[in-house]
């Protein structure tokens, strides 16, 4: 009786498997990409390529939950000859990779059989009705990614064409193009020609840098991007600039490239120039960094101890400021100024009733004794860090979970 009962059980497995396999893109058996061509030409349609890895998990998502889906079948079994290629095994796959220039994974992308080029490109992984969508716009050579290019290479400049080419240069995750169309767009226009709604979407999608014109443009003319765009919307699209500047700046370190001090001083000036509830922090956030990079870790503990007592920063930014400066002492070579160090650990760990900042403090602890050689005490704040990361994950009931550090 058990021996029928799994058996029953396989054979629903392999009915439903192939009902699913059915129902949703039938991929190409053959791996040859020359016959997927001449399939293709003789059919003509379109060829839609899932550029995948083996341990790519996105891309087991869309096998398994995307291209199974009945409506998506309907609509690329009908529009697009259909394959699949491991850019990492598939003899084809491994030259084709070069050939599309795919550099992430997953990679959608839509082929012409008869130029052999490129027409569209979606990268990473979405739902069903964001391939449905992304297989139309492939299919209609006059908004697909080619179709945009060409039409922005004879001239055209209408915002409905930019915001189409902008989305489109984004799912191929081509930033450096899409941020020289955004630009070269944004940066023509004066402050009244600028301060609409369109051209503020525009900015908010395509415009990270707070010393570019087209932000610089947002700010000085503040109360009338507010009216177009909304107060909240507005102010945190700048927060967000200005933070993601002042973090690039303030974890430079020695051997990551020319450090550029030009642009520190006019973010300083900026920052200096605005009255923003981040500001403080944010300052205080470069004038630290600036005794790290000239090796002052005496004048950087004294930065980090008068930012604190004046208590500029918000929420848990605290805590990022203090463990990216802290950390800064594993460069420095006074044993006495790494023990000040550890000893400040130990004190903000005593106050800290985060179990998982807990253990990142024990992590920052067990650098700096590793640095002064004292290998023992690494290894007790090792194992302290693992006693409250555990703890941590206890009191969350498992629903919290530690993020890992990469370094």
């Amino acid at each position: 009786m058990k021996r029928l009962y799994v058996i029953v059980i396989l054979l629903t497995a392999i009915v439903l498997g192939a009902r699913a396999q059915e129902q949703g893109i039938r991929f190409e058996q053959t791996k040859e990409w020359k016959k997927i061509l001449k399939k293709a030409k003789k059919e003509k349609k379109l060829i839609f390529i899932d550029c995948y890895t083996s341990w790519c998990g996105p891309c087991k998502m869309l096998s398994a939950n995307v291209f199974t889906r009945e409506d998506v079948g309907n609509q690329f079994n009908r529009d697009f000859v259909n394959v699949k290629y491991d850019m990492e095994k598939d003899a084809d796959g491994v030259i084709l990779k070069n050939t599309f220039d795919v550099k992430a994974f997953p990679t959608l992308v839509f082929v012409d059989p008869n130029t052999r080029q490129v027409v569209h490109k979606m990268v990473g992984a979405g739902s069903a009705e964001w391939l449905m969508e992304g297989g139309k716009i492939a299919n209609d050579p006059r908004n697909n990614l080619s179709g945009l290019t060409m039409r922005y290479d004879a001239g055209e400049r209408s915002v409905d064409l930019l915001s189409r080419y902008l989305n489109a240069l984004a799912s191929a995750y081509m930033q450096e193009k899409q941020g020289a169309v955004a630009a070269e767009y944004l940066n023509a226009l004066s402050d009244d020609e600028i301060v609409t709604k369109e051209n503020w979407d525009l900015i908010k999608k395509n415009v990270s840098d707070p010393l570019s014109k087209p932000l610089r443009q947002v700010m000085a003319n503040i109360g009338r991007f507010y009216e177009v765009a909304g107060k909240e919307v507005v102010d945190y699209k700048l927060e967000m600039a200005i933070k993601g500047a002042v973090s690039e700046i303030a974890y430079w370190r020695p051997g990551n490239g020319d450090f550029d001090e030009a642009r520190n001083t006019e973010l300083v000036k900026l920052l200096q120039s605005l009255d923003y509830a981040f500001v403080p922090g944010s300052l205080a956030t470069l004038f630290t960094a600036e005794y790290i990079r000239k090796g002052d870790y005496r004048g950087m503990l004294n930065s980090m101890r008068e930012a604190f007592k004046y208590n500029v920063f918000r929420g848990g930014e605290d805590q990022m400021y203090f463990q990216n400066n802290i950390e800064a002492l594993t460069g420095c070579d006074d044993k006495a100024l790494v023990q000040e160090g550890i000893d400040w650990l130990d004190a903000r760990c005593a106050r800290t009733n985060d179990y998982f900042a807990k253990a990142n403090l024990m992590n920052s602890k067990a650098r700096l004794l590793t640095k002064n050689g004292d290998t023992l005490g690494a290894d007790k704040a090792k194992m302290e860090e693992e006693k409250y990361n555990k703890e941590g994950e206890k009191r969350s009931g498992g629903k919290a979970v530690r993020a890992i550090r990469m370094n």
